[in-house]
C-alpha cells in the first residue's frame, strides 16, 4: 500500500513538472541547472557550452539567422497506459522532460541539425516493473513544408523496487536548406505531427 502511494504521489508530481518547464522562457544563453547540463552534454559531450557558431547569412540580409527553437507539440508531451478511468488505473507514462538543440553551417545558407529529448517512463499506482516505450516523432518545417521527418522508439525498462527510469535520444545529420521563413522544430510522443505547441524551450 505504501510503494503504491509513492507512485501515485510521483505519477501527480510529474505534470507541475511539466507546467513549471513550460513557464521557462526562451534564450538563446540557455538556463541554468539541469535542464542545461542535460543540453550541453547531449549536444557538446561536455558539461560546459562552447561559443555557438554563427548561421551562414543570406546575401539580402545583415542579421544572422538563429538556430531553431524546439516546440513540444500540443498533446504530445506524454503518453498513458490505463487499466481503468480514474488515476488509481494508470499503468505508466512516458513524458519529454526537456529538449536541446546545435545548428552547425554547411555553408551556402544550409545548416546541419541535431535534435535531443529527455524523458522518463514512471509507473503508476497499476504498474508493474518491465520495459515501456513509445514512439517519438521529430518533424522540421518551414512554415508549411515539410524539411524532414524522423521517428524512433523511446523508453526504457523499470527495475523491480523503482517508480520509473530516465532516457535520452538525439536525431543527428537533419539537413535544412537555405530558404526564406522561419524554420521550426517539433517534437512529439505518440507518433503524432506537429500541432500548436503546448510548450516551448530553446537551449
Amino acid at each position: 500500500m505504501i510503494d503504491q502511494t509513492l507512485r501515485q504521489g510521483r505519477w501527480l508530481a510529474l505534470p507541475l513538472l511539466c507546467l513549471g518547464l513550460a513557464g521557462c522562457g526562451s534564450s538563446s544563453s540557455g538556463q541554468p541547472g539541469a535542464m542545461q547540463t542535460f543540453g550541453n552534454i547531449v549536444m557538446f559531450q561536455s558539461a560546459t557550452r562552447p561559443a555557438p557558431d554563427p548561421l551562414p547569412t543570406d546575401d539580402n540580409q545583415d542579421q544572422q539567422l538563429v538556430c531553431p527553437e524546439v516546440i513540444v507539440s500540443e498533446g504530445g508531451a506524454a503518453i498513458r497506459a490505463q487499466s481503468g478511468q480514474d488515476s488509481s488505473g494508470l499503468r505508466y507514462q512516458v513524458s519529454i522532460t526537456n529538449v536541446a538543440r546545435e545548428c552547425n553551417a554547411t555553408g551556402n545558407g544550409t545548416f546541419r541539425l541535431k535534435v535531443g529529448v529527455e524523458g522518463r517512463v514512471l509507473l503508476g499506482p497499476a504498474g508493474s516493473p518491465g520495459s515501456y516505450g513509445a514512439t517519438l516523432t521529430t518533424t522540421v518545417m518551414r512554415g508549411t513544408t515539410v524539411l524532414g521527418k524522423r521517428s524512433a522508439r523511446v523508453g526504457g525498462t523499470v527495475p523491480s523496487g523503482q517508480g520509473g527510469v530516465d532516457f535520452t535520444h538525439v536525431e543527428e545529420g537533419i539537413m535544412v536548406p537555405a530558404g526564406q521563413g522561419d524554420v521550426d522544430i517539433f517534437v512529439s510522443l505518440g507518433g503524432g505531427g506537429p500541432a500548436a505547441p503546448s510548450r516551448k524551450r530553446r537551449r
